[in-house]
């Protein structure tokens, strides 16, 4: 007899097999990495600044299209095309880059972080999707 506590543990199970490859966890492990190292008030150089903004859009990215795939929405069609992957980047530098400064004072307005948002979005679309499109295509099968 099958329960739904048992569709739900697998769900999620599978979810986060499929989540947790090799580049978000890199993503995730960098990020936890350079905030403790920032609240040791011991910065690395060139890392701190930069790596938190270029894992965000590719994190984001990958976490929607996992997603999408274990909510069936047309998985035979599911990527990201260049330009969705620019507008997050638009949004994205927007967002924390002209709005968050405004009203934060943990925020700050920076040029390079804005390169970075791009660069992680480039990076997701010739890097990490086509990698995960292969591991999440035995589904399709």
């Amino acid at each position: 007899m099958r329960y739904n506590r048992n569709f739900n543990r697998r769900f999620f199970c599978s979810l986060a097999k499929d989540f947790f490859d090799p580049f978000t966890i890199f993503y995730i492990y960098s990020w936890f990495l350079i905030r403790s190292f920032r609240q040791a008030e011991i910065p690395i150089p060139i890392l701190n600044n930069w790596l938190t903004d270029f894992v965000f859009v590719p994190l984001l990215a990958h976490f929607s299209l996992t997603l999408s795939y274990y909510l069936g929405l047309n998985p035979k069609k599911i990527s990201y095309p260049l330009y969705q992957l620019v507008i997050i980047s638009i949004y994205t530098s927007i967002v924390f880059e002209w709005l968050a400064p405004m009203y934060s004072n943990y925020n700050t307005a920076d040029w390079i972080d804005v390169i970075m948002y791009f660069a992680g979005g480039l990076f997701y679309f010739h890097i990490h999707q086509p990698y995960s499109l292969r591991r999440l295509g035995h589904y399709l099968q």
